[in-house]
This record gives C-alpha cells, sequence and structure tokens, in this order.
C-alpha cells in the first residue's frame, strides 16, 4: 500500500499581513485555500478509508461488522399507501367522487363557497 504523502508539519505561522490585500484579492485568497483544504479532506479520508479497510481484512472482517453497521441489500421502500388510484374518501350530490388528495375537485368549490366543509361530504 502506497504511503500518503503528509504535508511538512511547520512550527511557525509565516506572518500573513491581510490589510495589506484588496477585497477582491482576498476572495481569491480564502477560494485557493478552501479549494486546498477541500482536496486536503479528501486526501485523508481515501487514506483512513484504505487504512480501515486494509485493517479489517487482516482481522478477516467486513467494514459493516467492523462498524457494527448492516447495510441491507436493496432494501424497498415501504409507503404509507400503495401507489395507483386511490379509493374515494368523499362523495357529492350528484354521485362524483374524490379522494381527498390534491386540490379540490371542481364540483366542490361551489359548495365550500356557500359554507359548507369537506367533512359534509366524507363518505361513510
Amino acid at each position: 500500500m502506497a504511503k500518503a504523502t503528509q504535508p511538512q508539519t511547520r512550527t511557525s505561522v509565516p506572518s500573513f499581513d491581510a490589510a495589506s490585500y484588496s477585497f477582491e484579492e482576498l476572495q481569491e485568497v480564502r477560494r485557493q485555500i478552501d479549494a486546498e483544504i477541500g482536496s486536503r479532506k479528501e486526501q485523508e479520508i481515501e487514506a483512513l478509508r484504505a487504512k480501515v479497510s486494509e485493517s479489517a481484512q487482516l482481522l478477516g472482517v467486513s467494514i459493516e461488522e467492523l462498524l457494527g453497521v448492516s447495510i441491507p441489500a436493496r432494501a424497498k421502500r415501504v409507503t404509507k399507501h400503495p401507489r395507483g388510484k386511490q379509493p374515494p374518501k368523499y362523495r357529492g350530490p350528484g354521485g362524483e367522487e374524490w379522494s381527498g388528495r390534491g386540490p379540490a375537485p371542481r364540483w366542490m368549490k361551489p359548495y365550500l363557497a356557500k359554507g359548507k366543509t369537506k367533512a359534509d361530504f366524507l363518505i361513510k
């Protein structure tokens, strides 16, 4: 396994006079620093993954077993309601039906405007 190159640790921080830079220059320095931090973080994460993977292999265990997590194989998402057409929940005076999903249907709007409520149309 190739060893990750570590930057040299500095014992003292070079002086940086931020006041001598323009706003645009400071923003560019910030962008460069953020990019370098992101790059180094990715390198550190990759090195850690390799180290953990190697250690797990030496022990003869999987990463999931080592970390105490289980990763289900393509678990299906469980929904509260089956997909497709929903059964009617409301019925209008002319026999119109509505499942209660989405905006109120056209047939119900005049009744709601006259003071009726959705509960008045519930199918019992």
